[in-house]
């Protein structure tokens, strides 16, 4: 009788615990239990995503880089059309790139806003379906709820890293900032038929060396061997190779969106 009231009375982990996730997992995943107790830290992550997305958006830096990109495009294509299409053909030409900048600032818009907390949602249950299922092949019971709730607190490490890159980009006036180590391609001198590609693949897999990435991870691996779904080394081989399968689709998908016979 005693036992169970200590268990009914022992509070479960909640969004006030994030901070000490963050800097001590495992006094937090040491209290975890296979409850849906995460509800509310769940929506706190995806609201607080959700308000750096309006943010940025608010302050004005998404349309000051498309405006200068398509007065980049414009001044291009009045370069090549100088002296080959009539007056009237190029101002069509003009509006149709001001309306393509008018586009691409709305789905810049929306990926910032919706875009990006659906990706987050998506990726707090994902990875959990994965380790359910690494978890199941061990011989032991999966417990679906103490995974998803890792992988909630953990994901806090990722709101960090957008906080810190939207400082970034507020100190230097531009959407373009990394806290990987994917711009050293910059300095890499690739050659060949495919150096494009080449750099892309290299950048997409070096963005996995990024500390908010690693320190998502590493609470993870906190939380898998705290609550026992994986101990020692099943813990850090399963966690390594997911970091490791995600930089690679990174680095496919920036291959992919490079253009064909483009330069490095």
């Amino acid at each position: 009788m005693t036992s169970e009231l200590v268990l009914s009375s022992r509070r479960t982990v909640s969004v006030w615990d994030v901070p000490r996730a963050l800097l001590s997992p495992r006094s937090v995943f040491e209290r975890v239990e296979d409850v849906p107790a995460y509800f509310w830290t769940l929506v706190v992550l995806l609201v607080s995503m959700t308000a750096l997305g309006y943010l940025l958006v608010e302050t004005g830096l998404i349309d000051r880089e498309v405006d200068l990109q398509v007065q980049q495009n414009i001044a291009a294509l009045a370069k090549e059309q100088l002296d080959v299409v009539e007056r009237s053909v190029l101002s069509e030409l003009i509006a149709d790139k001001v309306k393509e900048g008018e586009f691409l600032s709305l789905i810049s818009r929306a990926q910032v806003i919706v875009w990006n907390p659906i990706v987050l949602l998506a990726t707090v249950l994902l990875i959990p379906v994965l380790f359910f299922g690494v978890v199941a092949l061990t011989g032991k019971k999966p417990e679906w709820h103490t995974l998803v709730t890792i992988c909630v607190f953990a994901s806090f490490a990722d709101l960090l890293g957008t906080v810190f890159r939207l400082g970034m980009q507020l100190n230097l006036r531009t959407l373009f900032v990394e806290t990987s180590l994917s711009p050293l391609t910059n300095l890499m001198d690739v050659q060949g038929a495919n150096a494009a590609q080449a750099t892309a693949f290299l950048g997409g897999m070096l963005s996995a060396v990024d500390p908010f990435r690693i320190w998502f991870w590493l609470i993870v691996i906190a939380g898998l061997r705290v609550t026992a779904q994986l101990r020692g080394w099943r813990a850090w081989c399963v966690c390594t190779t997911f970091w490791m399968v995600a930089a690679g689709a990174r680095a496919a998908i920036a291959v992919a969106v490079v253009p064909s016979g483009a330069p490095a």
